[in-house]
């Protein structure tokens, strides 16, 4: 007995093709939604603020110095190899600065790591900056050394 209840009504929708008039509903009834699309290149999203991009670095809003010690723990504790830092003597003889630090954005995982394990106080000297357009046609050019690094790479209008 329940198995033809279940062909009659298997029947009914095929000749009323119900599953085709569900779809259709569900079509009209997002078509007149506004659209959630961002034609990337000319109109950019903007980023939420625990967005990670790339790491870079960050100089002393007071005194525009070096925020780094070049203690190096961030090239210790990254786990793709990435960070390469060369200490020196500060000008004035006390502590260190970077004398050489590099990036290598093609190795990068984006873990945060690096962030997480750097000692300088009040703020971090390296940080997730927003930066995200990084494509190249070279691999020395993912290579970002000191002064890049504190600037970020510059970005591409793609605006007509």
């Amino acid at each position: 007995m329940m198995k033809a209840k279940t062909k009659k009504l298997g029947i009914i929708k095929r000749v009323f093709l119900i599953e085709l008039m569900k779809g259709l509903l569900v079509t009209l009834k997002n078509y007149f939604r506004p659209h959630t699309t961002v034609e990337y290149p000319r109109e950019r999203e903007i980023m939420k603020e625990r967005f990670r991009g790339v790491p870079r670095l960050r100089k002393h809003t007071e005194t525009g110095e070096d925020l780094c010690i070049a203690c190096g723990n961030c090239a210790e504790i990254c786990p793709d190899d990435c960070i390469t830092v060369v200490a020196e003597t500060r000008a004035s003889g006390k502590g260190k600065q970077p004398k050489i630090f590099i990036i290598d954005y093609e190795r990068c995982c984006l873990c945060r790591l690096c962030v997480d394990v750097c000692p300088t106080k009040p703020m971090s000297a390296i940080y997730m900056s927003h930066d995200f357009e990084l494509a190249q046609y070279t691999r020395e050019k993912f290579l970002t050394e000191k002064e890049k690094l504190y600037t970020g790479h510059e970005k591409k209008n793609y605006k007509r």
